[in-house]
């Protein structure tokens, strides 16, 4: 388990984008960076098809990161640093020569080329904007963090991972945090397509995990906190501004890991396995 230093140097926000031509991309792909600018990418296969292990180590398929020039900053294999790899999707560490750019830059265009394509994918990040989503959340990481250094956090009560994930950090009923997943779960995911049976599957399912975090082997505050970092901030942020399918993924995505079974149908989830 982190550290304190090493739980805030890992801050990352999530960002959902759009290929700049759709017509010629049908992938999706999430970024996620970090105050020191280390990036990760999730790339997401079509609703076609899969993005399969032995298609994806292809030195053929390129990862090539752009300045706001046009410059050719990294052009590298695609699958030169991918982590975990699902049956659609798969999660990449972007190069370090990426950081100067996200810090820097205005913006930067990470194109994805791939074995028999004819045309690129190609996305483009909003650095200016994405710095200033960064000092926000460094600004309130940083105060929730003095708060519970000078013992100003309540022990959590409640029987649900959002509160007591809040409720550990001090913060009240009334946060960011909870009044815009509260938002978000009445006023869009309770009006989507099975939006109800998945609130309600929350419910059954949030007790059973919360009373497993509050009984680990180590800290249990310390883990209510990494999935405040991981998923509660960071999906409260995507629904404040917006990105409402974000949101959604990350919410999916922390259930998924924490119950370990797939909220949507209750099947069993599969453990991302590493590339070899």
């Amino acid at each position: 388990m982190d550290g304190p230093g090493e739980r805030r140097q890992r801050r990352r926000q999530p960002a959902r984008l759009a290929p700049i031509d759709a017509k010629s991309c049908d992938l999706g792909l999430e970024f996620q960076v970090n105050t020191d600018f280390d990036a990760k990418i999730f790339v997401q296969g079509s609703t076609e098809g899969s993005l399969p292990e032995e298609f994806l180590v292809k030195p053929e398929n390129r990862l090539i990161a752009k300045n706001p020039a046009g410059t050719v900053i990294v052009d590298e294999a695609l699958c030169g640093n991918c982590t975990d790899i699902y049956d659609d999707q798969v999660s990449i560490v972007l190069p370090l020569a990426t950081a100067p750019l996200l810090r820097d830059e205005k913006s930067m265009e990470l194109v994805l080329k791939l074995s028999g394509k004819d045309d690129d994918c190609s996305f483009n990040i909003d650095c200016v904007t994405m710095r200033k989503a960064l000092d926000w959340a460094a600004e309130r990481r940083d105060a929730l963090a003095e708060k519970q250094e000078n013992n100003e956090c309540t022990s959590p009560e409640g029987c649900f991972i959002t509160t007591a994930c809040c409720d550990v950090l001090g913060l009240d009923d009334d946060c960011f945090e909870l009044r815009t997943l509260r938002r978000y779960r009445d006023d869009v995911l309770a009006k989507q397509p099975g939006g109800g049976a998945l609130i309600a599957r929350y419910y059954a399912l949030a007790p059973g995990i919360l009373a497993r975090l509050r009984t680990a082997p180590d800290d249990p505050a310390r883990s209510l906190l990494s999935v405040y970092a991981r998923f509660v901030l960071p999906a409260a942020l995507a629904a404040r501004l917006g990105l409402n399918a974000l949101a959604y993924r990350l919410y999916v995505r922390m259930l998924n890991e924490l119950a370990g079974t797939d909220i949507a149908t209750g099947a069993r989830a599969e453990a991302p396995r590493p590339l070899q």
